[in-house]
C-alpha cells in the first residue's frame, strides 16, 4: 500500500511540474486560441457504432471552421462513418497538431479538444428530419447557416457545392469539455472550457462591434470592396459589413451578391480592431497590385 501511494504521490509531482511549465511566461488558453485560427484541419475521433466494434475509437482527417465565438464546426456527409457514430453518440475529440513541423513529433505542440457535436440544421431542411432527432439538433435560420458556410468556405473553397449537391450537414462542438494542451516535452496541462472561451472572445469587442460596422458602412465601402478584390478575387458593386468578431470580418456584396468572410489570422481584441482591419485592406492592395 504504501509504494503505491509513493507512485501516486511522484506522479502527482510530476504533473504538477508539467503543469507550471506549461503555464510558465506563456498562457496555454490563448496559444490554443491562437493555433486553432492557424490549423484549419485537424482529427477527429468518435465512439464508433460499427457491427463489429461497436465502442472503439474511430478516427479521421476533418477540415474545420470557427463561429462568431470561436467554437469549431464541420461539415460532413451524412453517409460518413463519424456521421453515424455522432448519431449514436455526440461524444468526440478534435485532435489538432503542428503543420509541417520536423524531428521528433513528440517535441511539437498539439491539443485535443474534447466536447460534444450537434448537427446544424437549418429551417429549409427541418422537414427532412423526424422531430425526434430534432430534439438533438441545433435549429438556425437559413441566413445563419449561409453565415456559417461563408466562414468554412474560407477554409474549403469547395464547401458550398458539397452543402448545397449532396447530402451535408454542418455540425458543430457547442459544448467543449476541457482541452489537454501539450507544447512540448514535460509543458502539459488540461485546460477548461472557460479559459478556452476567455481566450478566444473579448466581451469590449463586443460593445463596439454594432458601431464599428456602421462606421465601415457609412465611410469605407471602397475599403471593403477592395478587401473583396484583392482578398477573394472579385471586385463587387457594393460592399457591406454584416459581422465581426475576434476572428475576422464578415461581408454581404451586391453585384454578385456574395456572403463572404475574412479572417484576422489571429484572435484580436477591442483595441486591436482598428489596426487589423487596416492591415487587411493593405494586404489587399498589396495583392491587387501585384496583379
Amino acid at each position: 500500500m504504501s509504494e503505491k501511494s509513493n507512485g501516486d504521490s511522484d506522479d502527482n509531482t510530476a504533473i504538477s511540474a508539467a503543469d507550471k511549465l506549461a503555464k510558465k511566461d506563456e498562457s496555454p488558453a490563448k496559444n490554443v486560441a491562437k493555433w486553432m485560427e492557424e490549423v484549419h484541419h485537424g482529427v477527429l475521433a468518435t465512439i464508433s457504432n460499427e457491427d463489429g466494434i461497436p465502442g472503439f475509437p474511430f478516427g479521421s482527417i476533418v477540415p474545420f471552421g470557427l463561429d462568431n465565438s470561436g467554437k469549431p464546426f464541420i461539415l460532413v456527409a451524412e453517409m460518413a462513418a463519424h456521421t453515424k457514430n455522432m448519431l449514436h453518440s455526440d461524444k468526440v475529440c478534435l485532435f489538432l497538431s503542428q503543420p509541417l513541423s520536423t524531428g521528433d513529433p513528440q517535441s511539437n505542440w498539439r491539443v485535443s479538444i474534447i466536447g460534444n457535436m450537434k448537427r446544424i440544421v437549418p429551417q429549409r431542411r427541418i422537414e427532412e428530419l423526424g422531430d425526434e432527432m430534432l430534439e438533438d439538433c441545433i435549429q438556425v435560420t437559413d441566413d445563419e447557416e449561409s453565415h456559417l458556410l461563408a466562414r468554412y468556405i474560407e477554409r474549403v473553397p469547395n464547401a458550398e457545392r458539397y452543402l448545397r449537391t449532396h447530402n451535408f450537414y454542418f455540425w458543430k462542438m457547442d459544448n467543449i469539455e476541457k482541452i489537454r494542451y501539450i507544447a512540448g516535452f514535460g509543458k502539459i496541462c488540461w485546460i477548461t472550457a472557460e479559459e478556452l472561451y476567455s481566450a478566444m472572445n473579448d466581451s469590449k469587442l463586443d460593445e463596439i462591434k454594432q458601431g464599428s460596422i456602421e462606421h465601415m458602412n457609412e465611410d469605407h465601402e471602397d475599403a471593403m470592396v477592395i478587401l473583396c478584390e484583392g482578398t477573394h478575387g472579385f471586385k463587387p458593386e457594393s460592399a457591406k459589413m454584416i459581422d465581426l468578431d475576434c476572428g475576422g470580418v464578415l461581408m454581404h456584396t451586391m453585384n454578385p451578391e456574395k456572403l463572404v468572410y475574412s479572417p484576422f489570422g489571429k484572435r484580436i481584441l477591442a483595441d486591436d480592431l482598428r489596426m487589423e482591419i487596416v492591415n487587411l485592406i493593405k494586404k489587399a492592395r498589396i495583392s491587387i497590385n501585384a496583379n
